[in-house]
């Protein structure tokens, strides 16, 4: 294998995995009351593969309630794993974990974990009187930013998208952060569309979010591009995501529900 390969590998590919709870919340707006298209247990899986290769799954699950501060909170998390072929370039085994308010209006806490050369311990705290988030690794903590209220981290935005209704909210937006920094991220619905995936075939509304925020490999790609197909039913599962940068196309796509 070619040593450029291996470098880009190792720069950017994996980055990729851990942006997909960001890529998912690019596309989100208010959804008022209505049932949650989600429910404990639930864990969606993802194959992610660069061009032709395979490298690795995503999974995201609904843990049960935790308790925050005395209240309870939904728990979400996301796992990146690579495969056995490309652990011998780049081996990670990153878990993402989101928590929300029980009423699923905003964030309460946000943890990352990340194995490999660049280790991480993340913690995201979010503070609803004050308006703001404070993000620490390892326990040091950088400055609080101000957010505004109704902001999800990265992995519950993945589960608030869900909620929308795509026939009434064509141009999207909602506030983001990763405690580093927040911005309103914007979105369009394109369309509808059927696609064929080897889990199945599936009608899907068509999405595509502003990457101009997005940093790392974003920045140094000439109209980079990313684009969602979401089931256009009640549940709003998103079956593929496709991450067009200048180190080529980057896939995610629905392996199996459960």
């Amino acid at each position: 294998m070619q040593k450029p390969y291996i470098r880009v590998s190792r720069t950017y590919f994996f980055p990729l995995i851990l942006m997909i709870g960001l890529l998912f919340s690019t596309s989100l707006a208010h959804s008022g009351e209505k049932k949650l298209p989600f429910s404990i247990g639930e864990e969606i899986q993802y194959s992610v593969s660069w061009e032709m290769v395979r490298a690795g799954k995503a999974t995201f699950k609904v843990l049960p309630l935790s308790t925050l501060n005395g209240k309870k909170a939904y728990h979400f998390l996301l796992e990146a794993k690579s495969n056995n072929y490309i652990d011998m370039i780049y081996k990670i085994r990153d878990r993402l974990e989101g928590f929300t308010d029980i009423e699923f209006t905003q964030s309460l806490l946000h943890k990352k974990k990340q194995s490999g050369k660049d280790k991480r311990e993340v913690l995201v705290q979010f503070d609803w009187e004050k308006k703001t988030a404070t993000y620490s690794n390892f326990g040091r903590k950088r400055d609080p930013i101000e957010i505004p209220l109704n902001t999800f981290d990265p992995v519950s935005a993945f589960y608030k998208m869900r909620t929308i209704d795509f026939e009434i909210d064509e141009n999207l937006s909602f506030p983001v952060t990763d405690g580093k920094k927040y911005f309103m991220q914007k979105g369009k619905v394109l369309g509808k569309e059927k696609i064929t995936l080897p889990s199945g075939t599936f009608d899907t509304y068509v999405l595509v979010p502003q990457v101009n925020h997005f940093s790392g490999v974003f920045k140094k790609s000439e109209n980079p591009t990313v684009k969602l197909w979401v089931t256009a039913d009640d549940r709003k599962i998103p079956v593929r995501i496709k991450v067009k940068v200048f180190i080529g196309s980057v896939i995610f796509d629905l392996v199996s529900i459960r």
